[in-house]
């Protein structure tokens, strides 16, 4: 887990010990910015929640299906170089 994530209790936002962890089900399905809604997909993500500042993370539950479903239907965001 990278740094910030919350999974790991912590709130990379203001540093406080209080995560709460819950499910966030998406009622309108996967989309790009702009377009329309792309079927009745209903993904279901891990959401957890600072209760000292607000800071939230989604982690999607992803299996083999939704991977190929999102590798067909979002644009792919290419990792940057690093700046130095």
């Amino acid at each position: 887990m990278a740094d910030g994530d919350m999974r790991s209790g912590r709130c990379g936002a203001c540093g406080g010990g209080e995560v709460r962890w819950g499910e966030y089900v998406a009622q309108a399905g996967l989309r790009r910015p702009g377009a329309g809604k792309f079927g009745a997909r209903k993904p279901v993500f891990d959401a957890y929640i600072c209760v000292a500042c607000g800071n939230t993370q989604l982690h999607l539950r992803l299996d083999a299906q939704m991977s190929s479903f999102i590798r067909g239907k979002l644009d792919r965001i290419w990792p940057q170089r690093g700046k130095g």
